[in-house]
């Protein structure tokens, strides 16, 4: 019998189920024009989008806590198209397109959207370490 007898087994991509932003964010109620301003903000909340401006037009998001590690890769390899279909709401991307943002007001979309979520992306300092000196043993 060899020396390690349990082996493991790695679940595999194929044994999750997909899921798109689109699952993860399930469509916000249409308003009315009836809805009061607090009753609109209710909505939303209850909603998984977000309203960020982009190129001073709102267009409704996913918040940046559920977007999924491939869109994230698409903005490392360039396809920043790929990525604003895998986070905008459906109805929103032909704004996109049609408004064609430059860099600039890409990064700023990207940016408010992570404030407007309360998840900062990007690198975390972690703890600050102490600035008392403690006693060797």
């Amino acid at each position: 019998m060899a020396a390690n007898s349990r082996t493991t087994t790695r679940k595999t991509a194929a044994a999750r189920p997909a899921r798109t932003p689109r699952e993860l964010a399930p469509d916000v109620r249409e308003q009315d024009d009836d809805v009061t301003a607090a009753e609109a903000q209710e909505l939303e909340a209850t909603g998984r989008h977000i309203t960020v401006d982009l190129c001073g037009e709102p267009v409704r998001v996913v918040p940046a806590g559920a977007w999924p590690v491939s869109a994230q890769r698409k903005v490392r390899e360039g396809d920043l198209d790929g990525f604003m279909a895998a986070v905008l709401h459906e109805d929103d991307y032909d704004l996109y397109v049609e408004l064609d943002p430059v860099l600039d007001e890409f990064n700023q979309f990207v940016t408010d959207a992570q404030e407007l979520s309360g998840e900062p992306q990007g690198k975390s300092r972690g703890p600050a370490g102490s600035s008392r000196r403690t006693r060797r043993r």
